[in-house]
Formats: C-alpha cells, structure tokens, sequence
C-alpha cells in the first residue's frame, strides 16, 4: 500500500545540532536521535517501528514519523526530550512533513488505484479541513516552500512528472517545470531559501540535478 521501508533518508533538526534516523535491525526497524558529531546516541523503543524517514518540528521538540502499529501504517508524533509517542490519526500515513510554522503536519494517505491523497493534521491530532490534492504513485515526496503555506510536489503520470507548488489555503497550483518525456524526478528537497530545488533524476544512470525556482 505504501512506499516506505526500513532504512530511510536521515532528518537534520531545524537549528543542525541532531540527526534523526531509522535502522532496520533483526528484521524490526528503530529510530535514534544523536548529536550532529555522533554523540549522545538515543534509541527509541521497540514499540516504535518507523517507516521512512523522520520528519522534525520547526522547533525541534517534536519528530513526526510514519510508524507500523498493529499492522498498519499510522502517523505518530515523538516527543524527543521524553522519547514518548503517540497516534496522530487513525488511518494509512506515509511520508510526514511540517508546516513551516508548526501548526500542523502534512502526510500521503493510502493509495486508491494509481493514485493516493495528501492529507492534513494539526500538530495537537485536532482535525482540519483537508486539502483536495490527488497524486499519482512515486510521488510521496512532499516538501514546505521555507515560510510559506505552498507545498511542492511532482505531478503527472507515472511514467513522467514534473515540480508544482500548490498553495493549500486557496488550492492554487503553480507549474515549475516542464521536462521531456520519460523524464523522471525521483527524491527531491528544497533549499533554505526557497529558491533551488536539488533532486535525483530516476534512470540507468542517476543524475542529480539543480533548478531554480
């Protein structure tokens, strides 16, 4: 149903200082918190199996995760100070990512055919209106806009995407780019200025390529 494994991409906190990880160990996976120069390890509970990467607050308190419970796939906030966590939502939740203010976490939801929907929390587990955002499978990346309440994400057919930014408050889009056929963007993240976006291009031969905004 989702696209997330063991081993995922590792998390720097907002001010550099920590790494967030996950290790698939024995066949379970764990996540750990540590200083930037590898000191002070901590290690999460075993109850808490994550899957794919971590996601910090803006304030670096919190981490959101998608994690395995009961056999499904549920968003759970950590609080790392205490290594405590908890459910967000109740249903399918993948690839976590912060409000630039904290307010709130946006996540993909399970996939419906080809296709699944990004879906809305606020940072407290409250509901909010969700955002009508439908994107086809091999796009789970999400990333803020730095200050802003614009999301960019790839859109298009499987075979074939390209970067927009869509604005959640009033659903506006905003095409970035027009690549070629079989052109494929694979991970991709946004710089601290908002104005470059660095990804992988899906082929034989990686590439790893920069645009501007």
């Amino acid at each position: 149903m989702g696209e997330t494994g063991g081993d995922a991409r590792p998390a720097i906190a907002p001010d550099g200082r920590r790494i967030a990880f996950s290790v698939e160990e024995r066949g379970r996976s764990r996540m750990y918190v540590m200083n930037a120069d590898g000191s002070a390890v901590r290690v999460f509970p075993e109850s808490l199996q994550p899957q794919g990467a971590p996601a910090w607050s803006p304030d670096g308190r919190s981490i959101a995760v998608a994690a395995s419970m009961n056999g499904a796939l549920r968003l759970v906030k950590v609080s790392v100070d205490a290594q405590t966590f908890a459910p967000l939502v109740t249903e399918f939740a993948a690839d976590p990512v912060w409000s630039p203010d904290g307010s709130s976490i946006v996540y993909s939801g399970p996939d419906v055919g080809t296709t699944f929907p990004i879906r809305e929390v606020s940072a407290d587990g409250s509901t909010r209106s969700q955002p009508n955002i439908v994107l086809s499978r091999g796009a789970r990346r999400l990333a803020f806009l730095p200050g802003q309440e614009e999301l960019v994400v790839l859109r298009g057919e499987i075979n074939h995407k390209d970067f927009w930014t869509i604005d959640l408050a009033s659903g506006r889009e905003r095409r970035l780019t027009n690549f070629g056929p079989d052109f494929i963007p694979g991970d991709f993240d946004v710089s601290p200025d908002g104005r470059e976006i660095v990804f992988d291009r899906e082929q034989d031969n990686s590439d790893i390529v920069l645009i501007e905004r």
